[in-house]
């Protein structure tokens, strides 16, 4: 069978054939497979941004950040396909380092920032919340960029403070488990340690659950409050009187008070897994 190339056809290629050996009389090869991928590499990512290759962590996190700008200045209004030529190279040299979505988002949303601003952002500029889901939005680290995936994998070392404080997020999220309540961490601030909310869930029927939430203070000291998390309904004020009522309920609020009473550190709990 010979496929040929063909804009006419549908999906811009016809096939001939089946051919037999002797209806072919001699074989010129006009592309090398190499040439051939450059050359799709080429229709896909267009201009290329930066034509050196990247050696280090400070030259990756350089090339994606000016990629970001260089997509920012092309709004979706604009040149649609340039715009598509430059999240493929984004994506392209993003995907080399294994950076995640979320780390993805916030480069590009910073990209959109330095387009009018001269000063870093925090995550209430480029988010438009102080906290976001972790899976979602989350800035990078300076090992994020590195080249050698041994570093860039490796856990980052967790504060001394919050092993030690009976109300860091952490705490509190392991105090909450151990008082046998459903709880996951649900959004993290920036820096991700001094500010969060967690979600505990109530043992009741529906959705019944309080956002937990924790900011460390000036004096390093990590106040919490908790708010139904439900809306403002006539069924769902009956099932907050129906909770307030119950053992879970209680339990939730000692945890906010005296956090983990009982710290336990070992070398799991010393490291950053996020």
């Amino acid at each position: 069978m010979l496929i040929i190339r063909d804009p006419s056809a549908p999906m811009g290629h016809r096939v001939e054939g089946p051919l037999r050996r002797a209806d072919v009389t001699s074989v010129a090869i006009l592309q090398s497979r190499d040439e051939v991928r450059e050359e799709k590499r080429t229709q896909r990512f267009g201009k290329l941004v930066f034509t050196w290759e990247p050696t280090t962590r400070v030259d990756i996190r350089t090339q994606l950040e000016g990629i970001a700008r260089a997509i920012a200045d092309n709004p979706r209004g604009g040149d649609f396909h340039r715009r598509l030529e430059l999240e493929a190279q984004f994506a392209h040299l993003a995907s080399r380092i294994g950076l995640g979505q979320a780390k993805r988002a916030w480069v590009l949303a910073e990209g959109t920032w330095y387009r009018t601003h001269n000063h870093p952002p925090t995550m209430a500029d480029l988010w438009g919340s102080e906290l976001a889901s972790p899976s979602c939005f989350r800035r990078p680290r300076d090992e994020d960029f590195d080249p050698d995936p041994a570093v860039r994998n490796r856990p980052a070392p967790v504060p001394s403070w919050v092993l030690h404080d009976p109300l860091s997020i952490r705490n509190m999220h392991a105090a909450f488990e151990e008082a046998g309540l459903s709880a996951r961490i649900h959004r993290l601030g920036d820096p991700p340690h001094e500010h969060g909310a967690i979600l505990v869930k109530m043992p009741a029927r529906g959705r019944a659950q309080f956002e937990v939430t924790g900011r460390r203070n000036d004096a390093g000291v990590m106040c919490w409050k908790h708010a139904w998390d439900v809306l403002d309904t006539p069924t769902g004020d009956r099932r907050l009187h129906v909770v307030r009522q119950s053992v879970a309920y209680q339990k939730m609020l000692e945890v906010i008070r005296i956090g983990r009473a009982a710290l336990q550190l070992n070398f799991s709990t010393m490291l950053d897994l996020v």
